[in-house]
């Protein structure tokens, strides 16, 4: 039986341009991974969203002078093209603005309540005297208390990666003002992640197919003991308390001035954009439940480190909660920070490369090349300008481009179409197997950096074969051998059109239109990568030009 497999791709707030760190950090990994579940014939569902609310979006629509929703007016449809752009093939991409979600978010909430995990109490909130009213944490920066870190949130450090409390941020200040603040009692929903404590640790340690960091982090959290933590925040942008279905007793004060707090309500679209998706393009209400409730189904997300802890803590917290036996994340894929000029992309910050842009300045499918090479899997890694055209000139003109246009000049010039695969060579059949079967592996685990090291080493094999047997010394006296060694050569470029396709599928598609190949087969239900033999060739422009020229930044 094929599996079935969940992609949960992480929310990007709607406050501004999305950056080079958002590709790199879960948006290229999860849709190279969508796409390789795909060709493995895996019933495969790849879901996100837009993240609406929350005070990001609030600060950069005061900044602005506009509302929240016309700010979401302004960057949703940016959002939206960027997708389409980088070819990032999500089955749904929604927002946290649909009734669907508003009203998950409340159901969400209500069994909570009802199972006893979440109880109203008296938190600290910062105010500003001067604005007269409760400022969300992201209005707020100081220095964390944990690792002196300057310039931080009040809800998390972005250095040392604690989840934060507002007593937790020393000379705290009004980030748009500058003005000192103060703490004040205010009233509000707390959800007792203490009660969670012992299943998650479980959950944790059997997790022995995640990544060593990811479980190594997400216990060391686990050890400093869960705390309760607040889930609404008095600010007016963002999803409504279901107020007729709290119990007298439990509602809050000022009720009517509080929302959910984002870090709560945004996860919970994972399973609201499933039921979008039933109801609107797979025209069956039940399936987000198959989805959720069916065992056979793995749950994968995608993400950067700074969502580490509400992707392997907090969420799972919130599904065990409901007591619904919801499937919990098979495998976060976290990745690393992609630097720039070795400082973390921020977009408040204005460390940012806008990502969008850059697609107009470069072929998309050059840019996903350059950011698989430079994935930060397991470290940190550095945009660097001179890398990106040292990596594109070396690994793709040079390698990929040249060995493509090299062999079809060649076998056009000298045979124009002439074609038999009788001959395919079996040390050629037995490499391309090996490349396979090790990209297979390396993809069924998410270990994309080994992936592009195999797609590398499959191309120079590729590059030394044609080298050796050097069919432009054969072509006069021993023509028959020398179309024999280039329709071997056609064959590593029919099978590379696979390894490709996951990273480059505009590229792929190029080529398969240039050689006249049918489209690439799935490869259902099978355990590795399937060779085929090239069952022909046939050009229909005998011009060809190289896919990509080199990049030249000076």
């Amino acid at each position: 039986m094929a599996k079935k497999i969940f992609i949960g791709v992480a929310w990007p707030y709607v406050n501004g341009a999305l950056h080079v760190g958002h590709l790199a950090g879960y948006m290229l990994p999860a849709d190279i991974f969508a796409r390789y579940c795909r060709f493995k014939g895996y019933e495969t569902v790849m879901v996100s969203g837009a993240d609406c609310h929350g005070s990001p979006i609030t600060i950069e629509a005061e900044k602005k002078g506009i509302t929240p929703e016309k700010l979401i007016a302004i960057y949703y449809p940016k959002i939206l093209s960027l997708i389409k752009k980088y070819n990032i093939s999500f089955d749904i991409f929604t927002s946290t603005t649909t009734t669907i979600h508003k009203k998950n978010v409340q159901r969400f909430f209500i069994n909570l309540l009802r199972n006893g995990y979440i109880f109203k109490r008296d938190s600290y909130q910062f105010f500003s005297v001067t604005k007269k009213k409760f400022l969300p944490d992201r209005y707020i920066e100081g220095q964390c208390k944990y690792c002196q870190a300057l310039q931080q949130r009040a809800d998390q450090c972005d250095v040392c990666g604690r989840l934060l409390e507002p007593q937790d941020l020393l000379n705290p200040y009004d980030k748009l003002t500058k003005e000192a603040i103060e703490l004040r009692k205010t009233e509000h929903y707390a959800f007792d992640l203490g009660q969670f404590e012992s299943e998650l640790k479980k959950f944790i340690q059997q997790a022995n197919h995640w990544r060593k960091w990811v479980k190594r982090e997400s216990l060391g959290f686990l050890k400093e003991g869960l705390k309760a933590r607040d889930i609404t925040r008095d600010i007016l942008w963002g999803v409504k308390l279901p107020v007729k279905d709290i119990p007298k007793d439990l509602l809050l004060k000022n009720i009517s001035q509080k929302r959910f707090y984002v870090w709560f309500e945004a996860v919970i679209g994972y399973v609201s954009a499933t039921m979008e998706l039933s109801q609107y393009i797979k025209n069956d209400k039940n399936y987000w439940q198959e989805i959720w409730f069916n065992k056979d189904w793995q749950h994968y997300y995608f993400m950067g480190k700074d969502n580490l802890i509400f992707h392997t803590i907090l969420w799972p917290a919130e599904l065990l909660g409901q007591r619904e036996n919801y499937n919990l994340p098979f495998f976060p894929a976290v990745n690393n920070f992609l630097l720039f000029n070795e400082q973390k992309f921020s977009k408040s910050r204005g460390v940012m490369i806008d990502a969008l842009s850059l697609a107009k300045r470069f072929d998309p499918d050059l840019i996903r090349f350059y950011i698989t090479a430079i994935m930060p899997e397991n470290k940190d890694t550095n945009f660097q300008w001179e890398n990106l055209e040292k990596v594109i000139n070396t690994e793709l003109v040079n390698k990929i481009s040249n060995f493509i246009h090299r062999v079809a000049v060649f076998y056009l010039k000298n045979f124009d179409n002439s074609f038999t695969n009788n001959d395919i060579e079996n040390e050629i059949i037995k490499n391309i197997k090996r490349f396979y079967a090790s990209m297979d592996f390396n993809l069924e685990h998410c270990k994309f950096l080994n992936y592009y090291k195999n797609l590398i080493d499959y191309i120079d094999f590729a590059n030394n074969y044609l080298t050796q047997k050097a069919p432009w010394h054969l072509i006069h006296n021993e023509r028959h051998k020398a179309l024999k060694i280039i329709v071997n050569a056609l064959q590593l470029i029919y099978s590379l059109r696979l390894p490709l396709a996951l990273i480059m599928p505009t590229t792929e598609e190029k080529i398969t239109k240039m050689f006249g190949f049918d489209k690439i087969s799935v490869q259902v239900n099978k355990d590795n990568f399937q060779f085929e033999k090239i069952p022909y060739c046939k050009f229909k422009n005998k011009n060809i030009n190289p896919l990509f020229a080199k990049v030249n930044l000076e």
